[in-house]
């Protein structure tokens, strides 16, 4: 019989919490101004695909695996999509994180409201297309269409929203 004692549970609610207050730190501070480009987008895709396959070899080997049809169809895209997250979450970390070369563009924008995320301005970008940036970082009247000088850090995984500027 195992004996569980308390600085396994300290340890064990210590960990989920500091993993949940990552994750919120991720969500309101990086995920708002770090665009992951497209070709990144699509490695970490094929990096998650062949990952989940790999894992769901080695988990149908094992006698305990269930091997009805749905779950030979459901694991492998869930696995898939789990891994993509959490790829998704370290290049974004990675943008964040890292050195790149600062440069600005102008560019026109428009007015959008945020139902779920921040309301801000729509911008057309020279390599990744429309862009929305926060009204946290905007300087000047968002409600009104005109131009805006954009302020972006650029990394070759994709780039971080610095500041943007309308008049």
């Amino acid at each position: 019989m195992k004996k569980y004692s308390y600085s396994q549970l300290f340890s064990y609610v210590f960990s989920i919490l500091f993993i949940i207050a990552v994750f919120f730190y991720w969500k309101i501070e990086i995920k708002e101004y770090v665009i992951v480009s497209n070709v990144s987008i699509k490695i970490a895709l094929g990096i998650s695909v062949i990952a989940s396959l790999v894992c769901f070899f080695f988990i149908y080997k094992k006698p305990t695996f269930n091997k009805e049809i749905k779950n030979l169809l459901i694991f492998p895209l869930a696995l898939i999509m789990i891994i993509f997250i959490l790829v998704y979450f370290i290049l974004s970390n990675i943008v964040y994180f890292t050195s790149g070369e600062i440069s600005s563009y102008k560019s026109s924008y428009s007015y959008v409201e945020g139902r779920r995320s921040c309301s801000g301005i729509k911008i057309n970008d020279e390599s990744e297309g429309e862009v929305k940036i926060c009204a946290k970082i905007v300087h000047g009247n968002i409600y009104e269409t005109g131009n805006a000088e954009v302020l972006k850090k650029t990394n070759a995984i994709g780039f971080e929203l610095i500041s943007a500027k309308t008049y």
